[in-house]
């Protein structure tokens, strides 16, 4: 008498499956770098703001929201047009550089610029009102802040990609990339909309916490 062997379906093989992800290195190496560039710009930040002043960080401010004061007195809608007019301009910056056959040369700059001006505001208000500026960054500042400088360091790793296509395209190593150029321009459309989505953050975060803060 022949028994009846049950085998697992192979969807179920696949769910079950105990996989443990791996992360190249080499594969990742321009998205570690241009994290690098963007700590770097933090540091750096933190070191002019502590041995600056005041002025330093409101010249800053149309393009950080640096200024305490300005934020916290402006209407929600304001905080938001502010923030993804930021994000706006450095994404715009990365796209010009992306289309450029030189471009990926300057596009480490642009994640050192964001990290930079998270530094300013973040030494700032921590050499101004100590624990309390800390804790307002953390609140208020960061989560829209994380967001909009993962997806630029992102689109710049995209960018610097198509940069590198157009220059071998130049010198005759590839004939066609109005594919690659599709591409790479919905990933800019895309990334247009997540920068709108950490605008939205920075506003609901302002209106939520900032309240909370009173520095005089």
């Amino acid at each position: 008498m022949k028994g009846i062997v049950f085998t697992k379906p192979t969807f179920l093989k696949n769910l079950f499956k105990h996989s443990k992800p791996k992360f190249d290195i080499r594969k990742n190496a321009m998205f570690l770098l241009l994290c690098l560039f963007l700590i770097i710009g933090i540091i750096l930040g933190v070191i002019c703001a502590r041995n600056g002043d005041k002025s330093l960080a409101e010249k800053l401010d149309f393009l950080f929201l640096t200024d305490f004061e300005n934020k916290k007195n402006m209407g929600l809608f304001s905080v938001f047009s502010a923030s993804f007019a930021s994000g706006f301009l450095l994404l715009l910056a990365i796209f010009l550089l992306g289309i450029s056959s030189w471009g990926f040369f300057a596009l480490p700059a642009v994640p050192l610029f964001k990290g930079f001006g998270f530094g300013i505001s973040t030494g700032y208000m921590y050499a101004a009102y100590g624990f309390s500026g800390i804790l307002y960054n953390l609140l208020v500042v960061l989560p829209g802040a994380f967001i909009s400088a993962l997806i630029l360091i992102i689109i710049s790793k995209e960018s610097f990609r198509f940069s590198w296509e157009i220059m071998t395209s130049l010198r005759g190593y590839k004939s066609d990339i109005s594919s690659e150029f599709r591409t790479y321009i919905v990933k800019i459309f895309w990334s247009l909309i997540i920068l709108a989505v950490a605008s939205v953050t920075d506003m609901l975060f302002s209106l939520v916490f900032s309240g909370l803060f009173s520095f005089s």
